[in-house]
């Protein structure tokens, strides 16, 4: 069995400069296997990226979003359009929202170190121009 994710993650932070954010965006293939009943998990990094911006440069989408990480489990079509965008358009999949069957976020809180966590099966926030885009690039 196979499985997709888009998996992205912001750290705020002081720099030398001032106030800082990076971006990290990578779309991973997971195999299952299963044998002599234990599941065995791979991992494969199949594309990733990182940006860093002072706050003041950085783009309105990113610095609205809370410091932590998402994780979409997308299908195989979802995937490879995500690597087509990828080659020509990597800083989109930093605030990009696929179409996904499971969402996976953990937001960390500076003020109380430990972090809250949401699940989320189908988007049901998704905007249906996102869904129509993600159909025609399939």
């Amino acid at each position: 069995m196979m499985n997709f994710y888009l998996t992205q993650s912001k750290k705020s932070y002081q720099s030398a400069d001032g106030n800082a954010v990076s971006m990290h965006s990578y779309l991973v293939v997971e195999t299952v296997t299963r044998s002599l009943g234990q599941e065995f998990k791979n991992h494969k990094l199949a594309w990733e990226t990182e940006d860093s911006w002072l706050l003041a440069d950085a783009p309105e989408k990113i610095t609205r979003m809370p410091d932590g990480y998402q994780r979409f489990e997308i299908s195989e079509p979802v995937f490879a359009s995500l690597r087509l965008l990828a080659e020509t358009q990597p800083k989109e999949l930093h605030t990009l929202t696929p179409f996904s069957t499971n969402r996976t976020c953990e937001t960390f809180n500076k003020q109380h170190p430990q972090a809250t966590k949401e699940f989320h099966f189908n988007d049901v926030a998704k905007s249906l121009k996102q869904i129509v885009k993600d159909i025609m690039t399939v």
